[in-house]
């Protein structure tokens, strides 16, 4: 059963699809590797309470650990990118670097790692190689943190505008950031 899981995940290529004018990509077609690694997880669990695991059990606890790994990988990596996305046409604009310095540096850092991870994925697009690294799961965990801190900061200076002139409640936040 092992044999036949690895012999699965073989062909498993994470899709990197350009993104815009912006020179990186997004990571794509993450359902179907989701729907494998979901499948998986729960035949190697079931592998790890059988009574006949002994001989295989060091293998069988690796595969599971590594497909926990891969799991946590994309789960972060999907919410970086959501926020990522979102935040990525806002943060182009040089007015809003300079109303929100320090959420653009935040922003900047993100977008540089971002890059980074992306780059890397296109040369290693393995998805068992590249996504079995604690290292890439911190970095993503922290940008994930970092893109809170931005659209924190974000919100409180849209608010800011939004004290100003009444209206602008009137509004949701892309429409006021589209006017600003």
């Amino acid at each position: 059963a092992l044999n036949k899981m690895e012999k699965e995940w073989e062909p498993m290529q994470l899709q990197i699809h350009p993104y815009r004018e912006t020179g990186t990509g997004v990571l794509k077609g993450v359902d179907d590797i989701n729907a494998i690694l979901d499948e998986h997880i729960t035949m190697t669990q079931t592998i790890m309470f059988s009574a006949f695991k002994g001989p295989f059990e060091d293998r069988i606890e690796e595969w599971n650990r590594k497909l926990c790994c891969v799991s946590d990988v994309l789960e972060a990596w999907i919410a970086v990118q959501r926020n990522w996305l979102y935040l990525q046409p806002i943060f182009e604009s040089a007015d809003i670097n300079r109303q929100l310095p320090a959420e653009g540096k935040k922003f900047s850092t993100v977008d540089k790692g971002w890059r980074q991870a992306i780059t890397h994925a296109k040369q290693n697009s393995q998805v068992l190689e590249y996504c079995d690294s604690d290292k890439l799961l911190e970095r993503f965990k922290e940008s994930e943190i970092l893109l809170d801190q931005v659209q924190k900061g974000l919100s409180d200076y849209l608010e800011t505008k939004r004290s100003v002139f009444a209206r602008f409640y009137f509004l949701s936040n892309d429409e006021l950031l589209s006017i600003l």
